[in-house]
């Protein structure tokens, strides 16, 4: 099923709605206005894993070839892959049993260790595919393992904790994997407590959501401030008693709480975005679920993209409002 857009509304007890609702209706207040409606955040759900899960090759064994096996040391590795846990096993684990089984297959095949000249060229021709079939296997566990959609779940209840050890793990785990396609090594990889670390910290969905929050609610605020009348602000180019406390609102507001969480976020997005930037690069062509998803938030018309631009405005229309009353940020 293709992800749907999610509303989210004002949640109770969210710091950052809190700060912007206060920020907002202290313009409104001071201008006469009515504070504008809320629209539904733009978000985007992350994508479900059977909407960019890629299939994997399965190889049979028959039991006489299963039997001949034993000399590669091969049969414990086939035993483990054929039990019902093995079916069922995450990708990460998946993906340590194929490297381990490319490793010690051709171990086997360079040393010869096989007598049946058939069995050599199906083993060759598994490892093969095996080899072929890894840049998938990288693919689902950076982006569709149960790990990685809850790191980005946008529920407003979602679990926050070390946001920055968090984009950390991301990005160890994006350059790990793409660090080990690009070498064409089969050495053990182990991703678990990168894995558990995002498991347990949904940083990355409230980023995502922080940023749709930030667009809508600097979209409101534009709209407020170029709802005011220069005239009535600064007749005759003098400040007015309004617009004085309209400036106690930018520095006392705007500069130290909400302009100030702006920036914390822009270090933090960045992370984000380059490490998927990084994700995306791991296949020639990305299943197309995540690369809708990811230029939702980070394309040219992304939220980002949109946000800055808001940001843009919203800093113009108080330097223009302002400047007009002799009330410019940095003069007296």
């Amino acid at each position: 099923m293709a992800s749907l857009l999610t509303t989210w509304w004002l949640t109770p007890g969210d710091p950052d709605e809190a700060l912007w609702e206060d920020y907002l209706s202290r313009i409104a207040r001071l201008t006469r206005q009515d504070i504008p409606a809320r629209d539904p955040l733009p978000v985007l759900a992350y994508p479900g894993a059977r909407e960019q899960r890629l299939p994997l090759p399965e190889h049979r064994v028959d039991m006489l070839d299963y039997l001949e096996l034993r000399h590669c040391g091969l049969m414990e590795l086939i035993s483990q892959r054929n039990s019902s846990l093995g079916k069922l096993q995450a990708d990460s684990l998946r993906l340590s049993h194929e490297l381990a089984f490319i490793h010690q297959a051709r171990t086997c095949l360079e040393e010869q260790t096989l007598d049946d000249p058939e069995l050599v060229n199906v083993m060759s021709q598994v490892v093969a595919e095996k080899e072929a079939a890894l840049p998938a296997l990288y693919w689902n566990v950076l982006t569709a393992s149960e790990e990685i959609r809850r790191f980005f779940s946008q529920s407003p209840s979602a679990s926050v904790g070390d946001t920055s050890a968090a984009l950390q793990s991301l990005q160890q785990l994006s350059h790990t994997l793409i660090a080990h396609k690009q070498s064409g090594a089969v050495t053990p990889l182990n991703l678990e407590p990168l894995l558990e670390t995002l498991a347990r910290n949904q940083a990355g969905g409230h980023l995502l959501r922080r940023m749709a929050l930030s667009l809508r609610e600097l979209e409101r605020g534009n709209q407020l401030l170029e709802g005011i009348d220069p005239q009535r602000l600064c007749p005759r180019n003098q400040a007015s008693t309004r617009a004085r406390r309209l400036r106690n609102v930018l520095d006392n507001v705007w500069g130290p709480s909400v302009q100030k969480s702006l920036a914390e976020s822009r270090r933090q997005r960045q992370t984000l975005a380059d490490s998927l930037e990084q994700m995306n690069g791991l296949l020639d062509s990305p299943p197309a679920p995540f690369t809708r998803w990811r230029h939702h938030y980070f394309g040219p018309n992304g939220v980002e993209s949109r946000m800055e631009r808001a940001l843009e405005r919203h800093v113009t229309l108080w330097q223009e409002h302002l400047g007009a009353c002799g009330l410019m940020p940095g003069k007296p």
